[in-house]
């Protein structure tokens, strides 16, 4: 009886095991970890708003040309009038017109009756156009264009003709655009030339003529308390594991912060964040479609566009690329505080990012005044008579806002000057060199 007893025992307990050993791997194949959200994973960070890319790519300048003249604005309203009337038409094949086109002949492409042009401050690949406007051929080519013209001289009244120029290539293509309500746009076009200015074409041999403002411009000029941006937001939206980060200060006016394969820099005094990842380093060139989308959409994600940023120029070999502040349709320019947003693009990711830490958006200025500044014609004609420079090496003059601190109070003023380009720097034009300036009321 004892050892029937044990062999009972025996069997019992083996019969346990084998459902304790059923169990037990049941329960390691379905078992599922939890996992902590800062454990690894990128925290979703909002800083301020995402932009589309007609909201980056815009152009600072407009003119039209008519039988009696030129006139020419840099105000949005017009300038997004032709662009939201755009999108209605159906714009056909994108085809090479010329690929050696003079200065001459962009400038009578510019001035020749019922046109009216846009100037961009870089070439814009034509393909990125594709996201905002309606291309009946979705195979384009290699084209680009930092002049866009709209002809209506064609007697058909549905179809509008396009050219796109690209002054630094020497190139235009052409396309033609059908369903256009063609008398109704031209009006449309007309009512807002005459709330224009008078524009002047400065014909310069052998280069691109300037276009400029006739008569002197009223612009308002401001003091603000600039609203700083909060770095623990960064750090969040930059770092994969923000949890892990560490930081360290550098000076008084300079901290870091660092994981094993990032770091990134802020400077307090010139208000400026810089941000590298070095693993990700690319020499190789880039292609421009791709590092104007990449860009829009890192900044995207972590809704970085704290003020109205715009494209204004790319370097494919280097895969660089950067966004100009602008303020009040103008751009905005300073000799110690950052003004722009600069990218360059590595390996499938963000290599270096440098932008401002402060932004306009909210902030209300506490001291505004009307600034008349001269005339662009005056302005080129003082520049013309200036021993120290060469009119012919200028390529463009722009009104601007110059951004500085005040001398005696924490605060930030934006004056509207005149700038010229020349040799891809933007130069200030001091108000006391052209005679001061004249103030309305405060």
């Amino acid at each position: 009886m004892g050892l029937k007893y044990i062999e009972q025992v025996k069997s019992v307990v083996l019969v346990l095991l084998i459902l304790l050993s059923f169990s037990l791997t049941f329960a390691i194949w379905t078992y599922s970890p939890v996992i902590q959200p800062n454990e690894g994973t990128t925290v979703d960070i909002s800083i301020a708003e995402k932009k589309k890319m007609e909201d980056i790519i815009k152009p600072y300048r407009m003119v039209v040309s008519q039988e009696d003249g030129l006139k020419g604005s840099f105000a949005s309203q017009p300038i997004e009038f032709v662009f939201d009337n755009m999108k209605n038409w159906e714009i056909q094949t994108v085809d090479l017109a010329s690929n050696k086109l003079t200065t001459d002949q962009v400038n009578e492409f510019i001035t020749k009756p019922n046109r009216a042009s846009f100037f961009f401050a870089a070439d814009v690949p034509v393909e990125v156009l594709a996201t905002s406007l309606n291309f009946t051929d979705q195979i384009f080519p290699e084209a680009y264009f930092n002049r866009l013209i709209i002809d209506w001289n064609e007697d058909n009244p549905d179809n509008m003709i396009m050219y796109f120029i690209s002054t630094s290539q020497q190139k235009m293509y052409t396309a033609s655009a059908k369903k256009v309500n063609k008398l109704g746009f031209v009006d449309r076009i007309l009512k807002h030339a005459d709330k224009m200015q008078v524009y002047n074409e400065i014909i310069i041999e052998n280069k691109l003529s300037l276009y400029a403002s006739s008569v002197p411009e009223n612009i308002q000029s401001y003091t603000y308390s600039i609203k700083d941006i909060e770095i623990e937001k960064f750090k969040d939206a930059l770092f994969n594991n923000p949890s892990l980060v560490r930081s360290n200060p550098v000076s008084l006016n300079e901290q870091q912060f660092t994981d094993d394969s990032a770091l990134m820099k802020v400077n307090f005094n010139s208000k400026t964040l810089n941000y590298v990842h070095p693993a990700s380093e690319n020499d190789n060139p880039g292609k421009s479609v791709d590092l104007i989308q990449n860009s829009l959409n890192f900044v995207n994600e972590h809704n970085g566009w704290t003020d109205d940023y715009r494209y204004f120029r790319m370097n494919t070999n280097d895969r660089h690329i950067n966004y100009q502040l602008y303020f009040a349709d103008l751009p905005v320019f300073s000799k110690d505080i950052l003004t722009e947003v600069s990218q360059r693009w590595g390996v499938d990711r963000v290599y270096k990012y440098i932008r401002p830490l402060y932004t306009l958006t909210g902030a209300v200025p506490f001291k505004t005044r009307e600034v008349q500044l001269a005339s662009g014609q005056s302005v080129y004609d003082f520049l013309s008579t200036a021993t120290d420079i060469n009119t012919s090496g200028i390529d463009d003059i722009v009104i601007a806002y110059y951004l500085s601190r005040d001398e005696t109070e924490p605060h930030f003023n934006l004056e509207p000057s005149w700038y010229y380009l020349e040799s891809g720097s933007w130069i200030r034009i001091s108000p006391e060199l052209l005679g001061g300036t004249k103030y309305g009321l405060e």
